[in-house]
């Protein structure tokens, strides 16, 4: 038997053929049995590198032989030792005892998943951790399949957290852990095997920050501050005063009962020269590794030995002169002045005694307000003494009335008097023979008057300085003639536009509320609104307002509008959503409409009106609920089919709908009568069974009636239809139309797909058409190959090269092999259904040669007789020859030659050429000359 029949047969047999571990076998006679209870003992995972050993059982006699087969290796004995050196799919193991004395054999499968690793296992995240951060670690590992991860992270042995994830997150314990250990198991799920790997990190801390020294202090003293910090690894410490920075001098103090943990310590030494009464000392430690910061601040208050103090009698005034002393406990080398901290220059308004100890304004002005400190200079640095604050009284100047210059009758204005003034001025305002006091003057005009001054008087009480500001005021009348121009109604869910117009003096502002029943549903400015009711059905009449607002007066005016909504909500369906094929079913449509509702009914295509009814809400009186009921016979069968209710509003025309769906239960239905599947070329039957005898039974075929034939027959009842033959074209939707009392009733289908083939099986290139008899294939190459059947359902394809099997799949990536070089490709189709198998095979033609290019014919020549020559080479398909002989070129395999001079030798040349790839090769003989008739002379 050829391979090609071989492996044919090996398919139909598998086909039929549920393999397992254990297969049982039969006895055969008194003294020969076996083989049975075949049996594979070994593991069912392997892990890619360990060595496996797998043993074969079977119960025989007298003995039998096992041959064991995984892929294309084979081996002998009833052990196999197993070890994989790379990752592979899954491996299936068969095992083969055969009973030489029976004639019986007995195969086992077994199927070995196999993993590899875990391997190569690195954790990657930061170097350290931060107490009181989050810092993120990765866990990688190589496996196959997959690799599932946990975490374990210790301190000092003992366990901290736990997590099983390809990451974690991780927190330092305390701030008194100095190191934590982060270790990641790597576990293949299947085998179980794994790997760890561990990672110590530092925890970088910083705590116990604190600053020792004075916090009352002299100005122009010496003090020293020291700042202490508990951190790990280390800390750089900064000082912080008044806005600028010191570095300090920095040592570090080990602390031996906390181990490696040390405290830092920074010194400052700072001289007092400029003063303020409190001020922050602040101390700011930064861990090197974490450059996270922990401050602590001492406020310092500051004694200032030197001040400086108002030297003129009464409060400063301005236009009157004012002096200031620096005033101190001894006599300073020299004095320097300074206002709002920069120097303070003399001037022809300012003044200075001779030894600066006096500052004299002659005269102030208001703008000299501010801090006024001296600066002392004595031996040590210079000293800034307490400062004087001073405020000069003034004013009043600029008065000025704040508001309009127009007043609507009938309206309420108010106004306000602004004055530059120190202190505050006394204001009195003047209105006709109207008086008023305070910095508000409030008016309001009932009728119209000529123009007329609105006057605010502003007094000093300090100077006794008078000064008065006044505005003319016009008197108008508010808006006219409102008007809201838009549609009568709204429709819920539906945009509705409305314009607000009026007459006024200059100018309208408008603003809308839209309300119902008093509730404000909402609000809008602008001469234009647009209002969408809810769809809720809540709000039947709403009520739009428009306020148009004169811009310069204020005065307002209003205008409603009472609008009714037209409202389409809450539809729904009441009746049953389960319905038998051939009963009448009543269903009943609601929606709730304002003011009036058209429903109509819409099923499998057709509308129905239905009978109409209307129900009043009682909870709201001007809103109803429209209804309508449908009565329906069900005798066309669907599954599943919508019957949707639509509501149209009469009003608005706006329409909503609603959709049950419906789940026809038939009675009849179309059956197979037989549990064969139905395939071309052999007979089929159909049943319509139901739960009683039906009167008449019409066949349908895809919606149309089936007549009978000579191919097609009915029974007598019409209960059952045979195809004597089935075609392809027999495929579609059967159906059983029963006729009993009522209307006629459509059963459930059955959509009959007929099972072919394999008909035709072609070997293909894709984009290229079909291979043919023969292809043509490089050494090392690779050509795209599908295997096309024309089958129902879908055939398994299976490939030969050579005999033996080379894939099982539908496309393939071919290479052809080594020599020999004309090698059979067979493309097996089967088709499960049908049990039918078709097979197309080309022959694959591997190119090779020339090679061994020969020359055969005599050794010599002689002049004037004819004598051949053969050129011969090894080629893959063929060569063709090509010849050179006394400088002419011949082609052909063989060639004669005619010599008719004499020469001592001639050289004659062969060429072949591979008549597929070109390639070329040469080879030379030098055939020696005779002439019997030469004399030698």
């Amino acid at each position: 038997m050829d391979p090609l029949s071989a492996c044919l047969l090996l398919l139909t047999c598998l086909a039929g053929f549920s393999a397992s571990e254990t297969e049982e076998g039969g006895a055969v006679g008194e003294s020969s049995y076996g083989p049975s209870s075949v049996q594979i003992v070994g593991v069912s995972i392997v892990t890619v590198g360990i060595p496996y050993g797998f043993q074969c059982t079977a119960v025989c006699y007298p003995d039998c032989k096992y041959t064991w087969t995984r892929g294309s290796v084979t081996s002998q004995g009833p052990e196999l030792s197993l070890q994989l050196l790379h990752v592979v799919p899954t491996q299936t193991l068969s095992c083969t005892v055969f009973n030489s004395a029976t004639g019986k054999s007995s195969t086992v499968q077994k199927t070995l998943q196999v993993t590899a690793g875990p391997s190569n296992i690195q954790i990657s995240g930061p170097t350290y951790l931060t107490y009181g951060a989050e810092s993120i670690f990765i866990c990688s590992a190589s496996c196959y399949p997959s690799c599932s991860y946990s975490w374990t992270v210790s301190w000092k042995g003992q366990t901290l957290s736990k997590a099983n994830t390809g990451n974690i997150s991780v927190t330092p314990y305390s701030s008194t852990v100095l190191e934590e250990n982060l270790l990641c198991e790597a576990i293949d799920p299947i085998s179980h095997l794994y790997i760890t790997s561990s990672l110590l990190l530092p925890v970088a801390s910083i705590s116990d920050i604190s600053i020792v020294g004075d916090s009352t202090v002299t100005m122009g003293k010496q003090y020293t501050f020291t700042c202490y910090a508990a951190c790990y690894p280390s800390c750089n410490i900064v000082w912080k005063y008044m806005g600028k920075s010191y570095e300090g001098n920095q040592v570090q103090i080990p602390i031996l009962h906390q181990g490696d943990k040390k405290k830092f310590a920074c010194h400052l030494q700072i001289t007092f020269n400029d003063y303020t009464k409190i001020e922050p000392l602040t101390c700011e430690a930064m861990n090197t590794v974490s450059h996270s910061i922990s401050t602590s601040v001492m406020n310092l208050t500051v004694i200032d030995p030197i001040s400086v103090h108002a030297s003129s009698k009464g409060l400063p005034v301005g236009e009157k002169p004012f002096s200031l002393q620096c005033v101190g406990p001894q006599n300073p080398a020299s004095i320097t002045w300074l206002w709002n901290k920069l120097p303070m220059p003399a001037s022809e308004r300012v003044h200075f005694s001779s030894d600066n100890s006096t500052m004299t304004f002659n005269p102030l002005v208001h703008t000299d307000d501010g801090l006024y400190q001296c600066v002392v200079a004595e031996g040590g640095p210079p000293i800034q003494s307490v400062g004087y604050q001073m405020q000069v009284n003034y004013g009043p100047y600029g008065v000025g009335i704040s508001g309009g210059d127009l007043l609507t009758v009938g309206m309420l204005y108010h106004f306000n008097c602004s004055v530059a003034c120190y202190p505050t001025c006394l204001l009195t305002w003047t209105w006709g023979n109207v008086t008023s006091h305070g910095p508000e003057f409030s008016l309001q005009i009932e009728k119209l008057i000529p123009p007329q001054l609105l006057t605010c008087t502003a007094v000093n009480p300090v100077t006794g300085v008078e000064l008065s500001g006044e505005k003319k005021m016009q008197v108008i009348a508010g808006p006219t003639n409102i008007h809201i121009s838009g549609p009568g109604f709204l429709t819920a869910g539906i945009v509705s536009n409305f314009t607000c117009s009026a007459d006024c003096y200059s100018s309208c502002s408008y603003s809308w509320t839209v309300t119902d029943d008093g509730l404000v549903l909402s609000n809008a400015q602008g001469n234009t609104i647009s209002v969408t009711p809810s769809t809720s059905g809540i709000h039947f009449v709403e009520n739009l307002t428009c306020t148009a607002q004169d811009t310069a007066s204020h005065v307002y005016i209003s205008k409603a509008l009472l609008l009714a909504v037209a409202s389409l909500s809450d539809i729904s369906i009441v009746g049953n959503t389960t319905v038998t094929m051939g009963e009448q079913y009543m269903f009943t449509c609601s929606a709730a409409c304002y003011p009036s509702c058209e429903i109509i009914w819409k099923y499998m295509g057709e509308t129905f009106q239905g009978d109409h009814i209307e129900i009043p809400i009682l909870k709201s009186a001007e809103n109803k609920k429209f209804a309508k009921s449908l009565g329906i016979t069900f005798s066309d069968y669907f599954k599943f089919e919508p019957l949707t209710c639509e509501a149209t509003n009469l009003l608005s025309n706006a329409t909503i709908s609603t959709t049950v769906n419906l789940t026809v239960i038939d009675p009849f239905s179309v059956r197979p009568a037989t549990q064969a599947l139905p395939v071309a070329g052999e007979s089929f039957s159909l049943q319509c069974v139901g739960p009683q005898e039906p009167a008449t039974i019409t066949w349908l075929k895809n919606k149309h009636k089936m007549p009978a034939s000579e191919r097609v027959r009915l029974s007598p009842d019409n209960t059952t239809i045979t195809f004597s033959l089935l075609f392809r074209a027999d495929g579609g939707l059967y159906q059983c139309v029963v006729g009993e009392e009522g209307p006629p009733i459509l059963s459930v289908g059955y959509l009959m797909q007929v099972n072919y083939g394999p008909d035709q099986v072609s070997i293909y290139k894709p984009g290229g058409g079909p291979v043919g008899a023969v292809m043509y294939a490089q050494p090392g190459s690779t050509t795209e190959l599908q295997c096309v059947a024309t089958c129902f359902p879908v055939c398994s394809i299976s490939w030969f090269y050579g005999g033996s099997l080379l894939a099982t799949k539908t496309s393939i990536s071919f290479t052809p092999a080594a020599p020999p070089y004309t090698t059979p490709l067979t493309c097996v189709a089967l088709n499960p259904a049908t049990k039918q198998n078709l097979t197309a095979e080309t022959t694959v033609v591997v190119p090779d040669g020339p090679k061994n290019v020969v020359i055969k014919g005599p050794a010599s020549l002689e002049i004037g007789v004819t004598a051949s020559l053969t050129c011969s080479a090894e080629c893959t398909p063929s060569c063709s020859f090509q010849w050179t002989v006394y400088g002419k070129t011949m082609t052909g395999s063989v060639i004669d030659i005619t010599l008719n001079r004499y020469i001592s030798e001639e050289s004659v040349s062969c060429q072949a050429q591979n008549t597929y790839t070109g390639q070329m090769a040469t080879t030379n003989e030098t055939l020696s000359v005779s002439d019997p008739q030469w004399c030698g002379c």
